[in-house]
């Protein structure tokens, strides 16, 4: 049988690893809507923030060295993750009224990615992939008009900004595989810290104030979101690039939003209408066929 190359080498026999790895991450992920409800359900946003990247750069810093020339490219990364992807994640899901919907939002992430190639790097797409957009961007046209929504649609906006921010990042990562994807996390992290806390003395609350507050509950929740989401199934999810090509990975990352739409009425026994479950299909048939041209080009 011939193996086919990663960018790391030739890729392994897909095995039980494999998929109790990759169902390990999709749940951490899944599950990460969750902890960042119960954390910003307490802790102001930026406040959140700066606590959480905090905890990871104790973390990981004692392990990961800065990379060499990298400042500038990390700033840009920090910059599109921090107030923009994080910042704006935040915001919307503690306004929201469907976290689960949110989730779905965040998947076109990958869309925003191809277009932004397509307009900076003349990176021009295919047929299947602009199909791919036209598909996904009317299934969030069609979950704007969920009536349950009205009242927080601030909220999927501010969803649909960070997907744009999440694209931005996909888009500066591009070719930087001199930078080690735990290197991205510790120090687009550290260099997010300043910002978020100087956020938080800016608009929120005294900072001291509120983490003697905070119950334990949202500790966990920042906790969770720190070390299991960003460390733990961010550095497997880079584990398994290594062992396996993007054609089989990439397109199972879509079981994650419906992983954390179930989490999310299960746990906050949110609303499940028809017209959700439809613009999900909609949404996610549209970032599939992306995902899936991409990973076969």
């Amino acid at each position: 049988m011939t193996q086919k190359t990663t960018p790391f080498g030739k890729d392994q026999p897909v095995g039980l690893i494999d998929y109790s790895v990759l169902a390990m991450i999709f749940m951490l992920w899944a599950l990460n809507y969750i902890a960042v409800k119960v954390s910003v359900d307490e802790f102001p946003v930026w406040t959140a923030l700066g606590v959480r990247f905090s905890i990871i750069v104790l973390l990981l810093v004692p392990f990961v060295k800065f990379p060499k020339g990298q400042f500038r490219s990390l700033l840009l990364i920090s910059a599109a993750l921090v107030p923009g992807h994080f910042g704006l994640l935040f915001w919307s899901i503690q306004n929201t009224a469907s976290v689960g919907a949110i989730s779905v939002i965040i998947q076109v992430g990958p869309a925003f990615s191809v277009l932004l190639a397509w307009i900076f790097f003349k990176d021009t797409p295919g047929i299947k992939r602009i199909s791919g957009l036209i598909i996904g961007f009317f299934g969030i046209v069609f979950l704007f008009y969920e009536p349950t929504f009205f009242d927080t649609l601030d909220a999927l906006i501010a969803g649909l900004g960070s997907a744009f921010f999440m694209g931005t990042y996909m888009v500066l990562v591009r070719g930087k595989n001199q930078i080690s994807p735990l290197a991205i996390i510790c120090w687009s992290s550290a260099l997010g810290i300043p910002f978020s806390f100087g956020m938080a003395l800016a608009m929120e609350a005294p900072i001291p104030e509120t983490l003697q507050k905070a119950s334990i509950e949202s500790w966990l929740g920042i906790a969770y979101a720190a070390i299991a989401s960003s460390i733990i199934a961010h550095g497997s999810w880079a584990w398994m690039l290594r062992r396996q090509p993007i054609s089989f990975l990439a397109p199972l990352t879509l079981i994650v939003p419906v992983l954390a739409v179930f989490a999310t009425v299960t746990v906050f026994d949110e609303p499940l209408t028809l017209h959700m479950i439809v613009a999900g299909v909609i949404v996610l048939a549209g970032m599939g066929l992306i995902t899936i041209s991409k990973a076969y080009k």
